[in-house]
């Protein structure tokens, strides 16, 4: 630290001994101790700031209007605030908060990172700066954040808030280090402890270390036997055999009073999985059924979903696609696996991943980011919203958004292959995207006999994302929208995906891959038969199954329950079954 700034200092100091209520010097102090990397030091003094804050009432105000989603009335108060004290960091948040509901992020971001200019040691303002980003699919800037936040202040939720946000994005190592990192601010809470043995097990079996995973898992439930993410982990393993123990203990966990509604769904289906191992279907199949019924975040509209599709179907025609990107981006070319879940779509990923010019990555989250970007840019410039303005866009203007796309995913990316995966199921709903923005990026459209799907699906404890699948008749819904738009996009762009029935490739798997390969551009390589073999990290339900010589064990589980998916069937209906003729049994 040079004399200057030391000399500025030690004057602020000295004027807040005999006013120690001035906002402005407190903030400047706070802004020039983190200027000379005395991080704690600003942090208390920012925090000190805050106390004196002129404007907290007004502040207090804004929040009760946002609160109430009057988010003109909030708006007006923040701009009055800054018309008091310009850059005020609290109208700030105010403003950038009022930016999130209306799915402005930019903006919110832009407000947020001038916030932070006038109070670069707010914590408040750096972890929404840290959503915003991760909102956006910044997911590097989000994660240097992170880390700076968690320089900041160093405590368990700060280093757990940086672990969470490596482990999402697949930065598998250094999520593990930093478990070891929260450790000791867990200062010998079990709670925490447990929590930090789940990321580490989630951690260890994405990487292939069945038995760390295991172990980690226990110590999970050792430190909590009530951490029902525990048992559902164990059983998405697929091939984890439950004790009798095991289950005695999943049934007293969901008798249990109190029990938060998502750690009883968790436990339920952890339950139902269990009980596949004795062999009796129809009870297996009514334990899923209460597991599904226990799901609280069942919100899928099937009327609202198909009147989706058909805006898709009405509006991204041969016209609107027509227009392409000007010029292809710069970087590799991105691989888009997509489909709906559970459907065999892994399995494709690792069979690409195993040949030496295509790079696996995760499930990314930046195309559906993209687009937001696609629509912010329709309404600012075109007037309207991205459906009803993609077409207006320029080549120069979509050749922009496909780089922000391999920009932006990046992060994803360490091999230097010239091809690389991007396996998001949904990713099917922006099939006219992809070809707009991204002239030659491959598609593949993976499929699987939709009982076969439809039951994995209902078996499945998702998170978030998945809200059809926790009813058989909406899967069947689902499904069949799916359909529609998959007819749409071949269609409209004939000879532009390549669609892989997952029934066809597991019975004949040379002939599926060779097929795969060619249609990428790429020479067949033996070692994508032998893709068991890859080692590489696999975050999805089915890490374990493409760890094994493929096979044709999943075909035809329907049939063991098939009186108990009549919903399932009436949904589908006669046409769609047929589609499938053939691929139901092995």
């Amino acid at each position: 630290m040079n004399a200057e700034p030391n000399a500025e200092i030690e004057q602020l100091r000295a004027t807040l001994k005999t006013s120690p209520q001035d906002y402005d010097a407190r903030l400047k102090l706070a802004r020039l101790l983190y200027a000379s990397s005395d991080l704690s030091g600003a942090v208390a003094e920012t925090r000190i700031a805050d106390k004196y804050d002129p404007l907290l009432r007004e502040f207090q105000a804004s929040q009760q209007a946002t609160q109430a989603r009057q988010f003109g009335r909030a708006q007006q108060i923040a701009r009055q605030m800054m018309a008091s004290i310009p850059d005020h960091p609290r109208a700030l948040f105010a403003l950038a908060q009022v930016a999130q509901a209306y799915g402005d992020h930019q903006e919110r971001r832009r407000l947020l990172e001038q916030g932070l200019t006038r109070s670069p040691a707010n914590l408040i303002l750096r972890m929404a700066a840290f959503s915003a980003y991760e909102s956006s699919g910044e997911i590097e800037r989000a994660i240097q954040t992170a880390q700076h936040i968690a320089e900041l202040e160093e405590n368990f939720d700060t280093v757990s808030t940086l672990t969470g946000i490596l482990f999402r994005y697949g930065q598998n190592e250094e999520a593990l280090t930093n478990c070891d990192r929260t450790v000791p601010f867990c200062a010998g809470d079990r709670m925490k402890l447990s929590e930090v043995h789940l990321v580490r097990a989630q951690i260890y079996r994405i990487l292939g270390a069945r038995e760390k995973s295991i172990a980690s898992f226990r110590a999970c439930l050792a430190d909590n036997p009530d951490n029902a993410a525990a048992w559902w982990g164990l059983a998405d393993m697929k091939t984890f055999e439950f004790s009798a123990d095991d289950r005695a203990m999943l049934k007293r966990l969901l008798q249990r009073p109190g029990l938060h509604p998502d750690q009883k769904c968790q436990a339920a289906f952890a339950l139902a999985k269990a009980s596949e191992s004795e062999a009796d279907w129809d009870h297996t199949i009514n334990l899923y059924h209460t597991a599904n019924a226990m799901q609280a975040n069942r919100r899928f509209d099937r009327a609202k979903f198909t009147s989706a599709i058909n805006r898709v179907v009405a509006n991204l025609n041969r016209e609107t696609l027509a227009t392409q990107a000007r010029e292809r981006p710069r970087g590799p070319t991105p691989i888009f696996i997509l489909g709906l879940p559970r459907s065999g779509s892994t399995l494709v990923e690792q069979i690409l991943a195993s040949h030496s010019q295509i790079e696996g990555t995760i499930e990314q989250p930046i195309l559906p980011n993209t687009k937001m970007k696609a629509h912010a840019l329709c309404v600012k410039k075109y007037g309207g919203d991205y459906l009803d303005r993609l077409g207006e866009v320029s080549r120069d203007e979509l050749q922009q958004i496909g780089q922000s796309y391999l920009d932006d995913g990046a992060l994803f990316r360490g091999g230097g292959r010239a091809f690389f995966t991007d396996k998001l199921p949904f990713n099917f709903e922006h099939v006219g995207l992809i070809h707009k923005i991204l002239p030659n990026a491959i598609i593949i459209d993976t499929r699987r006999n939709p009982l076969d799907c439809g039951l994995s699906l209902y078996k499945q404890y998702f998170s978030q994302g998945s809200d059809f699948s926790y009813s058989l008749a909406d899967i069947g819904a689902y499904f069949n929208g799916y359909l529609a738009l998959m007819d749409h996009w071949n269609a409209m762009l004939p000879g532009k995906l390549l669609t892989v029935q997952h029934e066809t490739l597991v019975r004949d798997p040379e002939a599926g891959i060779r097929r795969i390969l060619a249609h990428i551009g790429v020479p067949f390589e033996p070692a994508c038969l032998d893709f068991h073999l890859t080692d590489r990290a696999v975050r999805t339900a089915s890490s374990e199954q493409v760890r094994q010589p493929i096979n044709t064990k999943g075909i035809g589980t329907w049939r063991k329950v098939e009186r108990h998916l009549e919903p399932l069937k009436t949904a589908l209906g006669a046409e769609t079954l047929a589609r499938f003729e053939g691929q139901y049994d092995p």
